[in-house]
């Protein structure tokens, strides 16, 4: 195969958010030679470039095969190998894969077809930390947060129970164990009021743990797809028929919120009071429960994702584009011109534009742009809609604070209210 057929530039430069002091960043770099062959090599962040003795990939390299250098070495340590595959296109695919992880692809990672002879292009930034500080999953709940890491483990800080008040302020939390997650291997979680729920690895099956007052804990038998834990209910999408499957009790018992609404889904997302799920047919939206301020009115059309706020929802139509519906103000914010509960912060009103994921929390959402980048918007009193910089992969909004997991490197960042520590990444 001629060389012009694989070899060319891996990506531009996008700039990045700055690595953790635990963690080794850096960029692939990698040239085309004279011969055919792309030489690679690792430039760290602030150092000089350093090249593994083995590094170049083969002008008649196999397509859809990865190869591996030797070990990156830096200060002494081994950071682990840089993996490159041909591509069916001619592009060259780069990643690099930690001594102690699973591989890390950077946001910009190819090496066109074209490149000119000699000159070094580079990936996007990466950070090579450890294990325990890069995460697949997460989800913000009302005030803890349990995100998986990538070894399958999940890990949950926060409130561990649910904050008793007295008449001036909060006295104690009543310990419930919505933090102490169970061992194992894990795929999906979810966040609740005062309870988690998450999907196991291996036979996807759903594990909950934490307030169990109204059997909200007591999860059901079977395999399931996706989970989502609300306040005192949750529900689920069976793995064999894509139906519902909805447990604990909702408030007063007479909305049905609790009970699963007949057909086949997509996808789910639950509320203190009210569900929404997209149809596995036809992609429409179908919402039901409480619907005093239009949450449950979802608009016509076909969406790939949804989520439910407090008295509001978004979801994310086929084209990309944002839509949300339901209350436009924070009904437990005190307006003292007009002497009424309820402040204009405009969470039904999206930026525009191309977005993969949308995340609604009380009373404010987080989305992430096609590009990667965050958009938050709505209530912004505990700064719960100033989202960090940079391209991320997950993002999910609680009541007052949202996190999302960093492209770059797997690590999260969370921000908004951080009254029991909900905010507070562990960094083991």
């Amino acid at each position: 195969m001629a060389a012009a057929a694989f070899a060319a530039i891996i990506a531009a430069d996008f700039s990045t958010a700055q690595a953790q002091s635990d963690e080794t960043s850096g960029r692939i770099v990698a040239r085309l030679l004279d011969d055919g062959r792309v030489e690679f090599g690792w430039q760290p962040s602030g150092g000089e470039r350093v090249l593994p003795r083995q590094r170049y990939f083969p002008a008649d390299a196999t397509v859809d095969r990865w190869l591996r250098s030797s070990p990156v070495e830096v200060g002494g340590a081994e950071l682990g190998r840089i993996n490159a595959r041909l591509l069916g296109d001619g592009r060259i695919e780069f990643a690099f894969t930690p001594t102690d992880g699973e591989r890390i692809e950077p946001q910009a990672r190819y090496f066109p077809a074209g490149a000119r002879v000699g000159r070094w292009l580079r990936s996007t930034e990466i950070a090579i930390g450890p294990a325990s500080s890069r995460y697949i999953a997460v989800s913000a709940g009302s005030i803890h947060t349990c995100a998986i890491r990538s070894s399958g483990e999940i890990a949950c800080w926060g409130a561990n129970g649910i904050p008793v008040y007295g008449e001036e302020e909060r006295v104690r939390i009543d310990e419930t164990g919505q933090t102490d997650a169970p061992a194992g291997s894990y795929i999906a979680v979810s966040a609740g009021g005062a309870h988690t729920c998450a999907i196991r690895a291996g036979d996807s099956g759903i594990a909950c743990w934490g307030n169990n007052q109204f059997g909200e804990s007591d999860a059901p038998s079977g395999s399931y797809s996706a989970v989502s834990a609300a306040d005192i209910h949750n529900c689920a999408i069976k793995k064999s028929d894509s139906e519902l499957q909805c447990w604990g009790v909702d408030w007063g018992d007479h909305l049905g919120y609790h009970k699963a609404k007949a057909g086949s889904f997509s996808a789910i997302a639950t509320s203190r009071s009210d569900n929404c799920a997209i149809r596995e047919s036809d992609g429409v939206i179908e919402c039901w429960g409480n619907n005093w301020s239009g949450q449950s009115d979802a608009p016509e059309g076909s969406f790939i994702a949804v989520s439910v706020g407090n008295a509001h929802t978004c979801a994310i139509r086929a084209s990309g584009e944002l839509a949300c519906w339901g209350s436009n103000t924070n009904h437990d914010r005190y307006d003292s011109d007009l002497d009424i509960y309820g402040v204009y912060v405009g969470q039904d009103e999206p930026p525009p534009g191309s977005f993969t994921a949308v995340s609604a929390g009380d009373w404010h959402n987080c989305a992430i742009r096609a590009s990667g980048d965050l958009a938050c918007w709505g209530d912004n009193e505990f700064g719960q809609t100033d989202a960090p910089t940079g391209s991320y992969i997950a993002v999910s909004a609680g009541s007052l604070h949202a996190c999302a997991i960093r492209a770059s490197d797997g690590a999260i960042r969370c921000w908004g209210a951080n009254d029991y520590g909900q905010t507070d990444v562990p960094t083991d």
